[in-house]
């Protein structure tokens, strides 16, 4: 039988983050039928140190990618394959996203039967406070400004549709060919699949602890290359 739920991590030099984040999934998963699956493209040995967590925590599994295809968006799509659960749930591995909020996640899914269930930022209860610094804040409004300018039917009601914080019906994928750029797989998601309803749970964004943020000024320009693909692709 399939787990119920399986965690999807995309690494990219996380290794310091590895054991704590486990940790702290473990803790917010206690008692449900779960896998944890780190989809890594690292070069600082954090594909070692998942496979010593995992000698001690069988249900942790690692995907270490030879060649880096599509960023990290392309790792969560590696790992929608791979992954065998019931549900799917992303989360980032410098535990910014937490865990905590898994559950939460999980059981507005069972609820109101939403295909897909988005940890967000941008509502009562939530917090980008995470954010590093007010340009990063500035841009991330900005980008997501213009996703919702682009697809203003599809993103209706969706208040943080670049997150990376999110959980999916697995057989919401059937069928469906991702092909993302850069990061922001969420929003490949929400255009490219058939999805009849989408629900939010509030969350807040957490400093990073160890390691340095990934998004930088040519992860914007992925997005934007992002952006027009989807376009050109909706119209």
């Amino acid at each position: 039988m399939p787990p119920l739920l399986s965690l999807i991590v995309p690494t990219y030099n996380e290794r310091e983050n590895v054991r704590p984040l486990v940790a702290e999934i473990g803790a917010a998963v206690a008692g449900l039928d779960w896998e944890l699956l780190f989809v890594d493209d690292s070069t600082d040995g954090t594909d070692a140190e998942v496979q010593r967590v995992a000698q001690s925590e069988p249900r942790v599994r690692l995907l270490h990618r030879a060649r880096n295809t599509g960023g990290l968006a392309g790792a969560v799509v590696a790992g929608f394959r791979a992954a065998q659960g019931l549900y799917l749930c992303v989360l980032d591995g410098d535990l910014q996203h937490p865990p905590a909020g898994i559950r939460a996640l999980l059981a507005e899914a069972e609820r109101s039967g939403a295909d897909i269930v988005i940890a967000s930022r941008y509502i009562a209860g939530g917090s980008p406070g995470g954010l590093d610094g007010g340009m990063r804040r500035f841009y991330s409004r900005g980008l997501k400004a213009l996703a919702r300018l682009l697809f203003p039917r599809r993103l209706r009601g969706v208040s943080d549709p670049l997150g990376g914080f999110f959980l999916l019906r697995r057989d919401l994928l059937a069928g469906v060919r991702l092909r993302p750029i850069g990061y922001k797989i969420l929003l490949e998601v929400l255009v490219r699949c058939p999805w009849q309803r989408v629900a939010e749970t509030p969350y807040r964004f957490r400093p990073r602890r160890h390691g340095v943020t990934k998004a930088d000024f040519r992860q914007g320009l992925r997005f934007l290359r992002h952006l027009a693909r989807l376009r050109l692709m909706r119209a």
